[in-house]
């Protein structure tokens, strides 16, 4: 009884993701995500610090306040003493891992992280009496996630400490499609770096639905729906915000996930990209010694373009607001 009651707690989940996207409504009609995203961001007010010490040295929790009084709860862990000019990295990963994603990292990391959680106060896992109870705070979460990433990246941009010319946003697997979308936010990193990432957010909500035991033909015309209101963080739609940013993709391929299309149709939307394929299953916080390489791999890749950044795009002055 056990196993049946969770195995339907993880297809609410699934359902909560698609399902909310349904209630928001969503327009048929012209396809600019900016407006949309827009109306979820308010410029930076103010953070608030904190230490942490209970999770590691020169750990920190963040609350970022914004104007009209929106908070996002973060996680800060500092780069090891002694690193000259670390990079800083601004990160969203998936669902259950929320802000701790700063502390999969392996302590000698070496940059700096912030992490962001997801906007959503409530249980990750609901049952679907709850899930029709909260239906418009699980839109509003869903839209919201680009621009808590943007308001994290500006953040840290601020920080004593912080290189303001070497801040990498990364998205990791659930954080892949906000993490592009928050470029139509800020103008503030200047690097980007996607893992386990793909395009085509409809097939993607159908497969996670069947995953979860549902049958095709329902799934499918539910994925088809919800899409009709997720279309915002469709990664196709934003990767032009990318324009001129070194782009690193880092993907698998044994991903069990993912389909191969949707992976290939991400990176033919970034055509300029560093591709960086590796054989293991879809990332996973439970694969420390995978997260481990990856981050090494990743600061290679970012420390290979920066002498005098004179091989990448200028950097980019940080906006006032919202592009």
């Amino acid at each position: 009884m056990k196993a049946r009651s969770r195995s339907s707690r993880h297809r609410a989940g699934t359902s909560l993701l698609a399902l909310g996207a349904l209630a928001a409504g969503g327009g048929w009609g012209a396809r600019d995500p900016g407006p949309v995203l827009r109306r979820y961001y308010a410029p930076l007010a103010r953070v608030e610090r904190r230490a942490a010490p209970a999770f590691g040295a020169g750990v920190e929790r963040w609350k970022l306040i914004t104007a009209r009084g929106d908070t996002v709860r973060a996680l800060w862990r500092a780069a090891r003493p002694g690193l000259p000019r670390p990079w800083t990295a601004v990160m969203m990963g998936g669902l259950q891992t929320g802000d701790r994603a700063a502390l999969l990292l392996p302590p000698e990391a070496p940059f700096h992280v912030l992490a962001v959680d997801w906007p959503w106060p409530g249980s990750r896992t609901l049952t679907p009496t709850e899930f029709a109870l909260q239906l418009p705070a699980i839109e509003r979460a869903a839209l919201r996630s680009p621009s808590v990433l943007a308001l994290a990246a500006e953040a840290v941009a601020r920080a004593p400490g912080v290189d303001p010319a070497r801040i990498v946003l990364v998205g990791a697997s659930l954080g892949v499609p906000p993490a592009l979308a928050a470029l139509r936010l800020t103008a503030v990193p200047d690097a980007l770096v996607l893992v386990d990432g793909a395009a085509d957010l409809e097939l993607l909500m159908r497969l996670g639905l069947e995953r979860h035991g549902w049958l095709h033909a329902p799934a499918t015309v539910t994925a088809a729906l919800a899409y009709q209101a997720a279309w915002p963080l469709e990664p196709a739609l934003n990767a032009r915000a990318a324009s001129g940013l070194p782009v690193l993709l880092m993907n698998s391929v044994r991903d069990e996930r993912t389909p191969r299309s949707a992976v290939l149709e991400l990176h033919a939307c970034l055509p300029r990209a560093t591709v960086r394929w590796r054989g293991d299953p879809h990332l996973h916080p439970s694969q420390g010694d995978v997260i481990s390489r990856l981050a090494g791999d990743a600061d290679a890749w970012l420390r290979a373009r920066d002498p005098g950044r004179a091989a990448g795009p200028e950097p980019r002055a940080a906006p006032s607001g919202p592009r």
